[in-house]
């Protein structure tokens, strides 16, 4: 039963990690990484119907993409690699259209969640045992 009890906890910290990096949502499942399988007619149709747009900063940057994008449209979401002139980029359009302004977020870090997950597997769950004191007359 211990097992199980720590077994649900940790499959929460993850779906909580994984909802809170934007990589799960609740109305649109999984999002994309790319726009690679979609024709430019699907890509502009995508674009105009974008609803949200939000970015934060990776905990771990690689190369010039110091951010990560997601972009919510009526259809699917989208969870793309971005530079700082990509958030320029969206920032200019945002004067146009308000729906193409980025909202800065701040998820919790990573290591927090992993921290979180090894005092799950620590901390004892149950009853605690008494010790039966046999006194000797």
């Amino acid at each position: 039963m211990k097992i199980f009890i720590k077994l649900v906890l940790l499959v929460c910290v993850i779906f909580f990690a994984l909802f809170n990096y934007r990589i799960v949502s609740f109305n649109k499942g999984f999002s994309k990484q790319s726009f690679e399988d979609k024709s430019i007619l699907e890509v502009l149709t995508t674009l105009t119907g974008i609803t949200r747009v939000e970015y934060y900063s990776k905990t771990i940057p690689s190369g010039d993409f110091k951010y990560r994008v997601y972009i919510v449209t009526n259809d699917d979401a989208y969870l793309l690699n971005a530079t700082q002139s990509d958030i320029d980029a969206f920032n200019t359009l945002g004067i146009f259209s308000n729906k193409l302004k980025p909202n800065k977020v701040t998820p919790i870090p990573f290591y927090v969640e992993i921290i979180v997950g090894i005092v799950i597997l620590v901390i004892p769950f149950g009853k605690r045992k008494k010790l039966s004191t046999k006194t000797e007359e």
